[in-house]
């Protein structure tokens, strides 16, 4: 799937002010939730699924990126969020780097195939220095989201 069919603006979020990995995930959860138009309970099972998911490794890839990713109960796509903080954080990251880039998915779980082929897509993206540094500068939220989509449709 492309970054266009999973990215909305309402889940493309710049310069949070969220203070460290537990709190982007819950956050990140309600967003989705919120987004869904699902309730608590559903932004409580994203948390979870999150965090089981960082217990079999941080999704930190690097260079102030992470990929958080999870499967979920009663999606029916896959979705994407972008965010950027304004204070980067620790997030377990494989070069000790602190995350200020973050990118989320959220995937069926019957959606194996389109998962892989969506995360490394999004890897990709955002294994690219010129892309980060772009992504890096924008202002606010709109702004994001438009260098995201402009970003994909170069590639």
């Amino acid at each position: 799937m492309k970054i266009t069919d999973i990215l909305s603006p309402v889940t493309t979020q710049s310069r949070l002010a969220w203070p460290s990995k537990k709190r982007v995930l819950e956050n990140l959860s309600s967003l989705v939730s919120d987004y869904l138009g699902n309730d608590e309970d559903q932004a409580e099972n994203l948390f979870h699924s999150f965090v089981a998911r960082e217990k079999l490794g941080s999704t930190a890839i690097g260079d102030g990126v992470a990929i958080p990713h999870c499967r979920a109960l009663g999606v029916k796509r896959i979705h994407g969020c972008l965010l950027t903080l304004e204070n980067p954080i620790d997030f377990d990251s494989v070069d000790d780097q602190p995350v200020d880039l973050i990118f989320a998915l959220i995937v069926p779980e019957e959606k194996n195939d389109e998962h892989l082929a969506t995360l490394a897509r999004v890897a990709a993206l955002m294994q690219k220095g010129s892309s980060r540094q772009l992504l890096r500068e924008c202002e606010n939220s709109q702004d994001l989201y438009n260098t995201a989509i402009a970003l994909e449709r170069a590639n």
